[in-house]
């Protein structure tokens, strides 16, 4: 049996009258679903668990479902249908449910127990020998504190050590005592190390004296030279006719061209007052072509090149600090820097010097081509590499920046040193203490299995034991520590631990850990075949980090899709003689977490073959909330389906491929809304666009601007300044400022919010050429990725004069 379709919402949150799109041909085996805030998601999987929504199904719900084979179907309109036995839904209420937030303690899992004769005749037994364990106790404690003070007294003397050494630096005063000795034991210095320890060099590390930070200098160079252009230009020859005797002393051309342009207008010769013939004028402008001022040109633009390159290089040695300035462990390495910096700047600049006099011999005697000796072929002259040295420089500064953390340092090496001399004889006394402390866990590990046993006992209905190993070991595998434990209590509940204190306030990530593991674990408890129920999972992982949506994921498609471990956690072969876990009838697995999203997705395309065919059909699905006029001049927000395609139809899977990226999925999505919104949006389309405004354009901006502007990561509204500025077009910087002023302090979604703004649209098409002008080729590769034609995305914004025909 499973759920195909929702028909009808009559009246619950977001859902008024509500029904699914025509198009929309039901659900599948395995649904994954993808859903932004305020879309519906939500409130649809509390609508799936009438005990949370009577509300709702008071105002009317429909669902169509079908029997085991599918082929009959029927309609469920109640919530007190039958059908509901078979569903489970894993939710914030389910959570709430679940947990005593304030005591932190869970319900026990139902399993199954001893006889009452066979109980009673063991608790009489286990009580007996509880209250010998007690007795004992008293002798053991009083024995063990006795031994406890002669290395307490050994950690005392070391705490007076070190605070009367280094009691000015902070967290070695008043506050440290034998218990902050205590915590460092297991950091003691070893002997071998404490033979080549510097005691007072890291004395006076701890009593340092801080040096100021340096300035970093920004190198501003010259453009490169390549010595390719020189060298043509140094092979190139005028196409002019020459004449013989310039031709045979070369020399004379430049006075005899300066000659030709002084007597442009004039037929007496200015020197000897000779009449100039015009055929000798037309044969010196022939002489003197555009070819050869063009060379001329070429060659003294060359020369300013490298002369500013020249220039340049012999300044930047000086731009940075003496070595004296930084902390004594970097002098050394900064020097030697420098003087290759120096040298590689002495050599480029002789280089130069070589190239520029070679341009100026051409530059006397066009017509001779020169060639460019072998070892300058194919060079670049430029800035040299100063990172290393300015890497030094920031590492002197980080020092500086870090003075207090590098005193703490010696602080903790001088600790660990005093530490490890007294260890020889605090590790005699403690393997006395140490020896009364075992005996004494040795009773509290009984004692403690006697409760939990006499616990057990106590209901024979229950036997939570083994549900508490499960628990934990789940536990500790998807928060990836073991701080937390869950011990089985009287009252059939458990009592929540963190280091071994009761934990009175978890967070919500953990308490979602351990409700999500009890909602799986409870699923083969409720006497009914998992292949027959319908599991509902939304948001399991909402507030945790990306480590536990992996673990998370991982537990949830073993224990719903495919099984891949045994019951107790063991690969599938395991002799401890449970069931391999199992596949449920319907899954619906609804996220706003796209990494969730984005990894199920991958693994539903993956499906082997068999499975699939074993009814493990599968559909993927986004609930988008879209704009629709219910009367004139009024619209609101109405949640529908979008379908990303199925095991059966994979026309979609190159799409889904690329939008696994959330980067590609918020470009498409707010592309695709800006491009169905055309010349002429509706009052829908306008709403649609504002409706993404503060989410997906919020989203697909924040992770533009974070790599065109990684310094400014974390501040929006700055990277939304730096990127504005940066554009000409006065309306749509206009258009952006706007945006900005509207969403840049926005920390979450606001979903309540009025969204029938007309500029929305406008806003839309200056978020893409905000993008657009900021990475062109970004922005179109990203189009072409996407299937997108960019031209309807930043070429149709409408012109100044059509928005103020609308205003």
């Amino acid at each position: 049996m499973r759920i195909e379709n929702i028909r009808s919402i009559k009246n619950f949150r977001i859902f008024q009258d509500w029904s699914p799109p025509s198009t929309f041909d039901g659900f599948s085996d395995i649904n994954l679903i993808y859903a932004n805030n305020g879309s519906g998601k939500s409130t649809l999987a509390t609508l799936l668990s009438p005990p949370q929504s009577i509300e709702g199904w008071k105002a009317g719900v429909r669902l169509d479902v079908s029997g085991p084979d599918s082929s009959e179907t029927r309609s469920v309109v109640s919530a007190q249908d039958s059908f509901w036995d078979r569903v489970s839904v894993f939710n914030k209420a389910y959570i709430a449910d679940c947990f005593d937030f304030e005591s932190g303690e869970a319900k026990a899992l139902l399993t199954i127990g001893k006889t009452n004769a066979d109980r009673e005749k063991e608790l009489r037994t286990t009580r007996a020998q509880l209250d010998q364990l007690a007795r004992d106790y008293q002798t053991l404690e009083k024995e063990t504190k006795l031994k406890q003070s002669v290395p307490n007294s050994i950690l005392k003397g070391i705490g007076t050590l070190v605070t009367s050494t280094l009691g000015g630096v902070e967290g070695y005063g008043r506050g440290y005592d034998s218990r902050s000795v205590s915590k460092q034991l297991p950091h003691a210095m070893t002997a071998e190390d404490r033979s080549t320890f510097d005691v007072k060099t890291e004395i006076a590390k701890a009593q340092s004296a801080y040096l100021k930070k340096v300035e970093v200098p920004k190198a501003s160079i010259a453009s490169s030279v390549q010595t390719a252009t020189i060298e043509a230009a140094l092979g190139r020859a005028p196409t002019a006719r020459l004449l013989d005797a310039l031709a045979a002393k070369p020399e004379h051309s430049a006075w005899v061209q300066k000659g030709v342009d002084l007597h442009e207008d004039s037929d007496t010769c200015l020197f000897c007052t000779g009449t100039l013939s015009q055929e000798r004028m037309e044969a010196l402008t022939r002489h003197f072509d555009a070819s050869t001022r063009e060379l001329q040109e070429d060659l003294r633009l060359l020369i300013g090149q490298v002369e500013k390159l020249d220039a340049s290089l012999t300044t930047l040695p000086g731009t940075f600090p003496d070595s004296g300035l930084l902390y004594p462990e970097y002098r050394n390495r900064y020097a030697s820097l420098h003087q290759a910096l120096e040298a590689q700047v002495e050599k480029d600049i002789k280089g130069l010097t070589g190239l520029k006099k070679l341009m100026e011999q051409k530059l006397d005697n066009l017509h001779v081509a020169i060639s460019l000796p072998r070892e300058w072929r194919n060079r670049s002259y430029g800035g040299p590499n100063v990172k290393p040295l300015t890497e030094v420089l920031n590492e002197h500064n980080d020092r500086s920046s870090r003075f207090d953390a590098v005193r703490k340092t010696a602080c903790a090496r001088l600790e660990a040193y005093w530490i490890g001399e007294q260890k020889v004889a605090y590790v005699q006394a403690l393997n006395d203490s140490k020896t009364a402390d075992a005996a004494l866990a040795a009773n509290r590990k009984k004692t403690d299995a006697a409760r939990s046993r006499i616990a057990e006992l106590e209901d024979a209905e229950l036997d939570p034991v083994p549900p508490a190993k499960w628990l934990n070991k789940r536990l500790h595998t998807l928060l990836g520590r073991s701080d937390i434990r869950v011990d089985p209590v009287e009252g059939n509940r458990y009592a929540i631990f963190r280091n071994g204190e009761p934990a009175l306030h978890l967070s919500e990530g953990e308490c979602t850990a351990l409700a999500l593991l009890y909602f799986v674990r409870s699923l083969n408890t409720r006497g009914r075949n998992l292949r027959d129920q319908i599991v509902v999972i939304d948001d399991p992982v909402s507030s945790l980090d990306e480590n536990f949506t992996i673990g998370a994921s991982s537990l949830l498609w073993a224990a719903l899709v495919q099984p891949s471990v045994c019951e107790c956690g063991a690969p599938p072969g395991c002799r401890c003689g449970q069931k391999l876990t199992r596949d449920c009838g319907q899954v619906f697995l609804m996220t706003h977490n796209f990494e969730l999203f984005r990894i199920w997705s991958n693994q539903l395309d993956r499906l082997k073959e068999g499975v699939r065919k074993q009814r493990r059909s599968f559909k993927i699905l986004e609930l988008q909330a879209q704009a629709k006029k219910v009367e004139v001049g009024v619209a609101r927000r109405v949640p529908t389906w979008r379908d990303w395609g199925s095991d059966k139809d994979r026309e979609d899977k190159a799409l889904r491929t690329r939008l696994r990226s959330e980067y590609h999925y918020l470009f498409w999505r707010a592309a695709t809304t800006l491009i169905s919104c055309g010349e002429s949006p509706t009052i829908e389309h306008e709403m649609d666009a504002a409706i993404i405004l503060p989410n997906v354009c919020r989203r697909l901006l924040e992770g533009f601007l974070s790599f065109k502007f990684p310094a400014q990561m974390g501040d929006f509204r700055v990277q939304m300044q730096m990127a504005i500025d940066a554009m000409d077009d006065g309306l749509t910087r206009q258009r952006m400022v706007n945006y900005l002023h509207q969403y840049s302090h926005q920390e979450r979604v606001e979903t309540t919010r009025g969204v029938n703004r007309p500029e929305a649209v406008l806003i839309l098409h200056a978020v893409f050429e905000l993008i657009q002008n900021q990475d062109a080729k970004h922005f179109t590769q990203m189009c072409e990725a996407l299937g997108l034609d960019s031209h309807l995305l930043v070429d149709n914004a409408p012109r100044e004069d059509e928005e103020l025909a609308i205003a």
